[in-house]
């Protein structure tokens, strides 16, 4: 059985500094001793455990720990830096407050990264810009703090020769979603991860430039020999691989294009890092966003990150919005409304397997927006380095490859609607989503294993393009040649193939959905994300 990578990024869990005087004022401050600071109005306390200590790249860091109000604590440590949001144009005072500013983080939203001149470390920064001197121009200040993250992969262990061939295809009907669009060179996807293969048959006639955040270069190329450096790779050729070429697979969104941030490492980065990333979506005018990692350690959502999350849901794409969506998470654990999956903006992904059933290992609650098939064949780090000699992989699963197979769909709907802004598209995408067949939704169509339903391309885009099909369907994609891998069918284990299968599941949901007497494009919209106020 494949272990489930266990990549580390410090990412700067920018625990921010409140802006408004009533929440600095709401938020009670322990003992005078004990170090703390505010994120979105909650205060933070904070235990140093040791002194610091030299990284890989040559800095200090020292470790603490984290305990939140409602008693969760959260392991990570500080350097010398800290991230403030000054009012518009405000940054050139940062000076006056006795600070220098390292490099412009997100700035059409007042993000810097910034050290003391006096020497303090970054939660000396928060603190005392948090104090009772706290500057009128500064909205926020948190220490750049570095904390686990973890890719969203899944151990998986295939039982059948025939498993290793793209099964959802059929479950999501692309064929058919294909026949409407095939995607556009115009439609951006960027992918956050460990970085990806940039020279992989399937993938390097699809990719523009990218980053990487961590090295502070353009060349996101996976790092050789690190534990679970193909993750990027397998989220890239789910979404976009090449296609029609005779080689290997097809990506969900044929005709789109592909760039990658390496975000995850087996080093801690700060968060930072992952501010970094999502401007490289805002500036490069991406209109997916695909994000398979998260938190290692469930803790809310740095104040910042959200902000800069936001900015990407409301102004990316040239002002239109762009969609992001993170990989619901497989601890089987319930997701807190303050953690990342399940911020304004974001579109949460959860996973089904080949028979439309919950998956173990998916997180659930009232956050999961959307589910997406699993367990898929991708693209893999060519070579040695990969998890397979034929440059494919079976062995990708969890909601990490639930994630990438709906931010493909997501593109085809950007691709044939650019006109609707991101909210829009969100919407459009929960309210088709068909039901799943063992869901017990609640009055606003939405269970927690399931969330709103699996996703739906055909429906989806006959809602922005019209409801009658196309002529013809247009033939599907060629995956396979010569390079396909032995054994590739497009069933998975114990299912049912093609027609049989698609009767069977049609017959599952018709009997689902008149035990419940509603219409899925009925479906309540949820109450949560694209309605709820972005943070100042």
């Amino acid at each position: 059985m494949r272990r489930k990578p266990s990549i580390l990024l410090s990412s700067a869990a920018l625990l921010l500094a409140a802006g408004a005087g009533d929440a600095l004022a709401s938020a009670p401050r322990p003992a005078a001793s004990a170090p703390s600071f505010l994120d979105g109005g909650r205060r933070v306390a904070v235990e140093r455990l040791g002194p610091a200590a030299r990284n890989a790249s040559g800095g200090a860091l020292s470790p603490l720990r984290l305990r939140y109000p409602d008693g969760r604590t959260v392991h990570a440590s500080v350097g010398a830096t800290a991230i403030v949001k000054v009012e518009p144009g405000a940054e050139g005072e940062l000076a006056g407050a006795g600070l220098e500013v390292v490099r412009p983080l997100m700035p059409s939203i007042g993000l810097w990264l910034v050290r003391d001149t006096g020497g303090g470390d970054g939660l000396d920064v928060a603190e005392r810009l948090q104090g009772a001197a706290r500057p009128a121009f500064l909205r926020e200040a948190i220490p750049d703090l570095h904390v686990r993250l973890e890719a969203r992969g899944a151990p998986f262990t295939p039982d059948d020769p025939r498993l290793p061939g793209q099964w959802y295809f059929d479950d999501l009907r692309m064929e058919e979603a294909w026949g409407r669009t095939r995607g556009d060179a115009a439609t951006s996807i960027v992918v956050v991860d460990t970085g990806c293969d940039l020279d992989h048959p399937d993938l390097a006639a699809k990719m523009d430039p990218g980053l990487d955040v961590i090295d502070g270069d353009d060349d996101p190329t996976y790092l050789p020999g690190a534990e679970g450096v193909n993750h990027g790779t397998a989220c890239a050729g789910l979404i976009a691989a090449d296609t029609d070429n005779g080689v290997g697979i097809a990506g969900g969104c044929p005709e789109c294009r592909l760039r990658c941030v390496r975000l995850l490492d087996e080093e801690p980065q700060p968060i930072s890092a992952s501010v970094d990333a999502f401007e490289f979506a805002l500036e490069v005018n991406a209109a997916v966003v695909s994000n398979s990692w998260g938190y290692a350690e469930p803790m809310p959502v740095p104040r910042v990150v959200e902000d800069a999350i936001n900015r990407l849901f409301d102004a990316g794409r040239d002002g239109k919005g762009a969609l992001v969506l993170f990989a619901a998470g497989n601890d089987g654990r319930e997701i807190r409304d303050d953690e990342i999956q399940a911020a304004r903006g974001v579109l949460n992904v959860g996973a089904v397997n080949h028979l439309e059933e919950e998956t173990p290992f998916t997180n659930r609650g009232s956050s999961l927006d959307l589910v997406a098939p699993t367990g898929t064949l991708s693209t893999d780090i060519a070579g040695r380095e990969g998890d397979s000699p034929d440059d494919y992989t079976s062995l990708f699963g969890g909601t990490s490859s639930a994630c990438p197979v709906a931010a493909g769909v997501a593109a085809l709907l950007v691709s044939a609607a650019p006109e609707r802004t991101a909210g829009e598209l969100y919407d459009i995408l929960i309210r088709t989503a068909r039901p799943a067949p063992f869901a017990l939704p609640d009055e606003r169509g939405h269970d927690p294993i399931f969330g709103y339903g699996i996703i739906d391309p055909v429906a989806a885009l006959g809602e922005v393009l019209g409801d009658e099909p196309p002529p013809e369907p247009s033939e599907p994609p060629e995956g396979g040649g010569e390079d396909e891998p032995s054994g590739c069918a497009c069933a998975a284990a114990g299912a049912p193939s093609g027609e049989r299968r698609g009767l069977a599941v049609a017959a599952l949901l018709g009997l689902a959905a008149a035990a419940r007497g509603r219409r899925v494009t009925s479906r309540a919209r949820p109450a949560r994300d694209v309605t709820r106020a972005a943070g100042a």
